[in-house]
């Protein structure tokens, strides 16, 4: 008898199963979506009747009952790594905290400086002195009141010389600042800076409270994160869900949201499958290969825009085959770029021609790589390797060319896909390359070890994504390549060089002459000589190679079709605080 009931009911499921597929395929089809104009974030505000509930352990918060057009749900691929809004390390993340936190200055859909927390910005003629005039009256999370004591508070802690944050490596040459009344706040640099004042745009204010009572255990305790913004963080599962809830007294005027829930969802098709279910209402980077079939599914749209996004290998100078320009060089041409582009990227990315991303300040075309395995086997070659016996090249004096490459997965589409046309390539010319795979949060703790530790595992060849939100050069190439950005633990030397936990050189680059350069450059306020200084670190860069230089990304979100209000700024971020259904 059990074993009867236990027969229907599979038969039953089936039949169920069956019918959601049949559902699926036969979908009703509408015409593709046209993709709407970016505009500029404005305004948002609150009030809900609160309930209690557990969320983590360790603490308990009250979430507000929503309706379904108050509540958003979006599904996005990676892990938040780390909540310190002065810490980040990823648009994906931060376009998660900037829901939560306001920065002194916003930028608009063409990339320009408005006001946010800031009303008004001054700058002296020597270009030394900068003035910053603070909105009167906002509210933090915990009902403190903005002032320019508090911004000071800020910049200590991003400034803290035994726990610099990565955001002051954003802020170079300063010299002094200092709270001149409650509302006016003053930067002095010891030299111009000349994207200064973007710069600006990066930085988030947090309240009193958030610094002198959590510290550093904000970047893993929500309960830190009080800050300006229109909604504050009450729940954080780690690998599961981030949700966000509307705040009370918000400077900025209504939001019609009460909450927004992100999902993580690492494999793209989920995302995919969860949107076509009704289980979310926006999903970031959906399946490259889905997108036409999407944007003709009724009841979808699919929007497109640029970003800054350029993909790279980055080599590791402590493995002694990359010291060696023409294994560099043979590297770059191994890699079938334009392939690449078609087959797993579907043609949505663009071939980039420079060590810098198209669009930003100073770019051209200063040559190409193209596919050649031949020349890659020539200058394997020329630089000592021969093939052994099981077809892997072999150095007389470094050995066997067999490396591992660690990838991310989730944090693009197509990036485990990518890692494995790679190693599908370097084996061609005799390179054997194992990969190492991981979420977004192991892959940054990761590539950001110490030369030691990146060493003992072997980790020499690196997958890596770099989309600033500012265009200029210096934003991509000081931190990528500059010797001033050896990463690994503060107060420690690698070759005589300093490291920095806030660097981003995770492969131990060094070129003095880029570098004379680069700190020519930013202090350069003519543009005609940014210009030729800008050109000369262009070639400089693309001759020397420290890296394989790939392609540049364009943005893919899929959402309802009668979600509206989305707002697109540079540095791949999605504004969503005036977001409404239909």
């Amino acid at each position: 008898m059990v074993s009867q009931q236990r027969l229907i009911g599979i038969v039953v499921a089936i039949i169920v199963l069956v019918g959601i597929v049949a559902f699926i395929a036969f979908m009703p089809r509408a015409p593709p979506q046209e993709v709407p104009r970016v505009v500029t974030p404005t305004t948002i505000v609150t009030s809900p009747t609160q309930m209690q509930v557990q969320t983590t352990p360790q603490q308990t918060v009250r979430i507000t009952p929503a309706t379904s057009k108050e509540e958003l749900k979006v599904a996005i691929g990676t892990d938040l790594d780390t909540l310190d809004p002065h810490d980040q390390t990823t648009s994906l993340v931060d376009n998660v905290i900037m829901h939560v936190c306001d920065r002194l200055f916003d930028r608009d859909a063409n990339g320009n400086l408005v006001p946010m927390l800031a009303t008004r910005l001054d700058v002296s003629s020597d270009g030394l002195t900068y003035t910053i005039y603070l909105r009167q009256g906002v509210k933090f999370h915990n009902g403190e009141i903005l002032t320019a004591d508090i911004v000071k508070l800020n910049f200590d802690r991003i400034f803290n010389a035994s726990a610099k944050k990565r955001l002051s490596t954003y802020l170079p040459n300063i010299q002094s600042y200092r709270a001149v009344n409650d509302t006016v706040f003053e930067i002095k640099l010891s030299k111009p800076f000349a994207p200064f004042t973007m710069s600006l745009s990066l930085v988030y204010i947090v309240a009193k409270e958030a610094i002198e009572r959590y510290g550093d255990v904000l970047s893993k305790d929500l309960r830190g994160l009080i800050c300006t913004g229109p909604f504050r963080m009450v729940e954080w599962v780690k690998g599961t869900r981030v949700v966000l809830e509307r705040f009370d007294d918000y400077w900025g005027g209504n939001v019609p949201l009460k909450r927004i829930i992100f999902y993580i969802v690492p494999e793209e098709s989920t995302r995919e499958a969860m949107l076509l279910a009704g289980d979310v209402d926006l999903v970031f980077w959906p399946s490259l290969a889905s997108l036409t079939r999407l944007n003709q599914t009724q009841g979808i749209k699919v929007i497109q825009y640029p970003t800054y996004r350029y993909v790279m290998l980055h080599f590791n100078f402590d493995y002694p085959a990359f010291q060696d320009k023409r294994v560099r060089h043979a590297l770059n041409y191994a890699i079938d770029k334009e392939t690449v582009i078609s087959k797993i990227f579907y043609g949505t990315a663009t071939l980039v021609k420079g060590p810098w991303q198209i669009g930003m300040f100073g770019y051209k075309e200063i040559g190409y790589y193209k596919y050649d395995p031949q020349k890659a086997r020539q200058l394997l070659e020329e630089a000592g390797y021969t093939l052994g016996p099981d077809g892997i090249l072999v150095h007389p004096q470094y050995g066997k060319f067999s490396i591992k490459m660690v990838h991310m997965k989730g944090r693009f589409p197509g990036d485990v896909e990518l890692a494995q046309a790679i190693q599908g390539y370097l084996r061609s010319i005799g390179i054997e390359v194992e990969l190492v795979t991981g979420d977004w949060p192991w892959y940054i703790n990761t590539i950001y070890l110490s030369p030691s530790d990146k060493a003992k595992n072997g980790y020499y060849l690196f997958q890596r994504s770099w989309g600033p939100s500012i265009p200029d050069p210096y934003y991509t190439v000081y931190f990528l390549y500059s010797c001033d950005m050896w990463v690994g633990p503060d107060k420690t030397q690698h070759k005589g060089i300093n490291l920095t936990s806030a660097g981003r050189n995770i492969g131990y680059y060094c070129n003095r002459d880029f570098d004379n350069i680069l700190r020519s450059y930013i202090v350069e306020v003519d543009q005609v000589k940014r210009l030729e200084l800008a050109n000369a670190m262009a070639r400089l860069l693309w001759d020397d190679a420290p890296a394989v230089y790939l392609f540049q990304l364009n943005i893919f979100v899929a959402a309802k079709s009668n979600l509206e209000g989305l707002i697109f700024i540079p540095g791949e971020m999605i504004y969503l605080a005036k977001a409404y259904f239909r």
